[in-house]
Order: C-alpha cells, then structure tokens, then sequence
C-alpha cells in the first residue's frame, strides 16, 4: 500500500458564475499545481468546500482532475458525511475515477465521544474500497482527536495517514510520539500553512496547506528545506508562507473568509473565477482591493525566495 508524503494541496473547486464546475478553472488549478512540484491533490476538503456541494459536482470534480493529472501524482478525496453509507458510496464513486485514497472527518453536528470516533472510522475503513486518511478538524467538527484514538486508528491496516489541523502544536507533538510504532505505514500531516516547516522538521510527513494553492513551488520548496534540516532556508520561506495568511486570511468575516482571500487571490492571478459556494458572496469593493494590495507585496516577496 501506497504511503504518502510531501506536499499535498488542498485544492479549492472551481465554480462558474452559476456555480457550476468551472473545467476550465480545474485545468488550471492542476496544471498550477503539478508544474509547483506537488507531490499530491486533495480534493474537498474544507478550502473544496466539500461539505457545501452537490454530490454532482463534487464527482465531476473527481473525474475530472483525475482525468487532468493521468496518475502523476496521487489524488486523494473528502469524503466527511453525517451517513456512513453516503461516504461509502461515494468512496466507491472516487475509486472508478482513479482516486488513491478518501479523506474524512468525524460526522459533524452532533459531537462525538472518542469510542464514537474509534467506531466510525473503523466502520468506514473497514467497507472502504480505497484507503483512508483520518482528517482531525475540530474547528468544524466540534470533535478532538485525541492521541490516544488515532493510536487505535492507525492499527487499522487500512488508516494510512492523518491531517492535523488542530492548529495546536503540542497537540501535533503528542500524535506525533504516539505514533511512532506505526511508522513504517503512517503518514503524519500537518495543515496549518504558518507550522508546516516545523512540523516536517520535528518529524511530520508532509503538509497540506491551503496556501499552496496559490504558491506550490515555495511550499514544495519548504518542504525540502524543512526535511532536509535547513533552518536558514526554512526561516526565510516559512516567513513567506506565514505572511501570505497573515495577508490574505483575515479579511473577511465569519469562518470561511480565510477561503474568500484565497479564492479572490487565485482569480487575480487568472487560474479560478472569484465565486464560492452558496450562500458566500465573494470578495469585492473594499476587501478585494486589499487583496490586490497584498498581492502585490506577496509577488514582490516571492521573487527573492530561495526556490
């Protein structure tokens, strides 16, 4: 079984005004992305915005970036539902269309104890026709992943990673020695783009960063940096990475702004069409003038990078 690691992207979905699959839009996000130097896709996750669309367009987007990246790298797809059966159903739909592996989090809206969660992924992982990654999202789930649990899950021989995006590095620290007898067959990720060159370097696999989307190449670049065991380099393009999301997350209100800044950015630079899920409204007026303006710093930064 297939072992994952580098760097992984969390790829937002192309939409058309009518909020449609916008092919053209995916094309160019993979395109972007394989030519940055990933070493994955994932798809719907929380900056897909997974959970807010149709299951028409979410297999459309499977089929067609799998189509577009041909096996080049490995595609890996959220599969996070309230029903089993919903996600199994659809982890089928991803394995037909050449998916690697499903991405889940805990069922949202009610809260689960960590024996729910155990029971859950266990089902899922058991049924599952590809391997799972378990995606610890308790900023939308409401529910912790404690070290203890994903002991449990990793067990499993068909739990193969796990997303950390707790946002807490003691947290990450405590997965990160409880895991350590597994490994030779788990991956360790962590998804904040501000911890990844830490991460890797204290022993995480990889990362999966929404920045990414919009900088494949330096956050590849951190990746090597940080496994490799450069600090100097790894300072200098983490201070990079940390300033586009300082820049470009905190624009908006509510919790999906941070996207809204990502999504604005990526149509600036001509890959996407400014347009979210319903009920989201996009970027305009005065916060996408300051998108513009942060760009502009951002581009002007990037091109002193150590790529």
């Amino acid at each position: 079984m297939q072992k994952f690691s580098g760097l992984i992207p969390p790829m937002v979905t192309p939409l058309d005004a009518d909020r449609r699959l916008d092919k053209p839009g995916v094309k160019n996000m993979v395109n972007h992305l394989l030519k940055g130097g990933v070493d994955g896709i994932f798809l719907l996750g929380t900056t897909g915005e997974g959970p807010h669309l149709s299951y028409a367009i979410r297999e459309a987007l499977v089929k067609e970036t799998c189509r577009l990246v041909k096996g080049r790298v490995p595609v890996l797809v959220g599969v996070t539902e309230t029903d089993l059966e919903d996600a199994l159903a659809f982890a089928k739909a991803c394995k037909r269309h050449g998916a690697a592996a499903v991405v889940a989090a805990p069922p949202y809206y009610f809260k689960l104890t960590q024996a729910e969660c155990v029971a859950w992924f266990a089902e899922l992982a058991d049924r599952s026709p590809l391997p799972v990654v378990v995606y610890d999202m308790p900023a939308h789930t409401d529910t912790v992943i404690e070290p203890a649990t994903i002991v449990k899950l990793a067990a499993h021989p068909n739990i193969v990673a796990m997303k950390d995006s707790s946002s807490v590095i003691a947290l990450f620290n405590k997965f990160r020695l409880a895991l350590e007898p597994f490994a030779e067959k788990f991956s360790l990720f962590m998804g904040p783009d501000e911890a990844m060159g830490e991460a890797v370097m204290l022993g995480a696999h990889g990362g999966v960063c929404t920045g990414a989307n919009l900088w494949p190449a330096a956050f590849k670049a951190l990746y090597l940096a940080a496994k490799a065991g450069d600090v100097a380099k790894v300072a200098k393009l983490q201070r990079f990475t940390t300033m586009s999301s300082y820049l470009l997350y905190g624009l908006g209100a509510g919790q999906i702004g941070f996207l809204k800044g990502v999504k604005a950015a990526l149509a600036e630079m001509g890959l996407v069409q400014n347009v979210l899920t319903s009920p989201f409204a996009p970027f305009a007026g005065k916060e996408l003038a300051s998108v513009k303006k942060a760009l502009k710093t951002l581009h002007a930064e990037y091109a002193k990078l150590p790529l």
